[in-house]
């Protein structure tokens, strides 16, 4: 059956070879990851996950590229996977036209190159070059997959996965006894899943994401493999830059909180460790600072002096209903003043974080974010009744790890908050911060349970003792 419809295109659908040739690729990916687990589960017990994790990643890519099909009948995936196929067909056609035109630039003259017999990427897309570099990307893929929409979806979910993967392995290394847990966070959370398995900029910067926290805490804190782990952060942070500066812009200070608070944490004497923690909190505010300065012609828009604006403009086209539909909340009017920014803060955060509340989708898919939504919601109310509130925020100010978490979880947040109103780009823009804040809420249970075990065996509990981790893992093997 006919589903879609695409210009330059004509009918497209998924096809019984598709299906039959998307199988034979699973079945071989199933066979690599079950003899890598056999091999690895003995000293990783983690890796009792790796199969079922890499299963949800397929599930969520098929999912996504059906009810594309079939449900939305099209969208930017689509746009994303027909533009990269000129590029595909250019590649048969004329293989060095097709490097000149994949590595230069977007312009007049390279589409130019492109005719009726190979197609065109849409005009749109092409000359937006956040956009044109996922096509830049997908194109190899498309070309490999024989043109293949659903093959070349479950090929970018199984390579996106070893991202999350990694930064899955990295906090069950600070604790082990978490890793079930943790694989709920970083594997199994269903927004996670969904948005970042199918052909969008989001599994590229979710999986990107992960590899930086991955890269930072393997070449600083375990100082493995230095030169493979620069690497590694920085291939992450030039997708990050490229596709969406925002993420980076928020990413990179929290890393620099997280690498100094590191230092602070393990000084025992509280009067020192007062003295010592202006002192880093001028550094990251002052690193960060020129970092993102020296990074302005690359962030664009989404530079320091123009974030704000941006902010602002993005916010009132999302709230046009012709284009994105009404399902939006409003914060409120932005004026372009920091006070008033800071005024949006709890409304703003909170949408981010919790909203849309079930009774406020106007979707299938916005109503299962929304049933997410009410899980989170309903955590991050125990964890604050159970540690009486102080205690968690005790926990934050003393182990770096959960720090990081919860302030990327928050600063993030705020920014999708107030330049994000539209829940169906909501719940979609939110899910690099989803592993992050789950991850965290699961460390503090952790501790809060060892605090409480304590206090009734009348044993001492010191948070100094879990500024590396559980103690129990301070002999970390290395990450295969």
């Amino acid at each position: 059956m006919t589903l879609l419809w695409v210009f330059g295109q004509g009918e497209v659908d998924i096809e019984a070879w598709e299906w039959a040739l998307g199988t034979v690729y699973v079945t071989f990916l199933y066979i690599y990851f079950a003899r890598l687990k056999n091999v690895s589960i003995k000293k990783h017990p983690e890796y009792k996950h790796m199969i079922w994790g890499l299963s949800a990643k397929m599930v969520g890519g098929v999912a996504f590229s059906l009810i594309y099909f079939y449900y939305y009948k099209g969208g930017d995936t689509i746009m994303y996977f027909y533009s990269s196929v000129a590029l595909s067909n250019m590649a048969k056609w004329d293989l060095l036209t097709y490097l000149d035109v994949v590595t230069g630039p977007n312009s007049e003259e390279n589409l130019m190159r492109f005719n009726d017999r190979i197609g065109y990427p849409f005009a749109y897309m092409y000359f937006d070059s956040r956009s044109y570099f996922v096509i830049r990307l997908i194109s190899p893929l498309a070309l490999a997959t024989f043109n293949s929409y659903l093959i070349t979806t479950l090929v970018l979910s199984s390579l996106s996965y070893f991202g999350i993967w990694r930064c899955y392995r990295t906090f069950v290394s600070y604790y082990p006894a978490l890793q079930d847990k943790l694989a709920i966070a970083f594997l199994y959370m269903p927004s996670v899943v969904f948005w970042g398995s199918g052909i969008m900029k989001d599994t590229f910067t979710m999986s990107a994401t992960c590899w930086w926290v991955h890269c930072v805490d393997e070449f600083y804190f375990k100082r493995r493999s230095p030169i493979a782990n620069l690497f590694g952060a920085a291939a992450s942070a030039v997708v990050l830059v490229v596709m969406k500066p925002y993420i980076f812009m928020t990413i990179f200070p929290v890393t620099v909180a997280w690498i100094l608070y590191y230092r602070v944490a393990r000084i025992r004497s509280g009067f020192i460790k007062f003295l010592a923690l202006p002192v880093v909190v001028s550094m990251m505010l002052g690193g960060s600072f020129y970092a993102l300065t020296k990074l302005g012609d690359r962030l664009d828009k989404f530079s320091l002096d123009r974030a704000l604006t941006t902010a602002m403009v993005i916010q009132g086209d999302m709230k046009r209903a012709d284009v994105y539909g009404g399902n939006y909340f409003d914060i409120g009017p932005l004026d372009g003043t920091l006070p008033n920014l800071l005024s949006k803060f709890p409304v703003a955060t909170n949408a981010a974080l919790f909203r849309p509340y079930i009774w406020e989708s106007r979707s299938v898919v916005v109503a299962l974010s929304g049933l997410e939504n009410l899980w989170l919601l309903g955590f991050f109310l125990l964890i604050l009744w159970r540690t009486h509130v102080l205690f968690f925020l005790r926990l934050i100010y003393r182990n770096p790890l959960v720090m990081m978490c919860f302030l990327f979880t928050v600063l993030f947040a705020f920014s999708l908050g107030i330049s994000t109103p539209n829940f169906g780009a909501l719940v979609r823009f939110k899910i690099p911060l989803v592993p992050f804040m789950v991850a965290g809420m699961y460390i503090i249970t952790y501790l809060n349970a060892k605090r409480v075990a304590a206090r009734r065996a009348n044993r001492r509990f010191d948070l100094g003792d879990f500024v590396r981790g559980d103690p129990k893992a301070m002999a970390k093997p290395a990450l295969a």
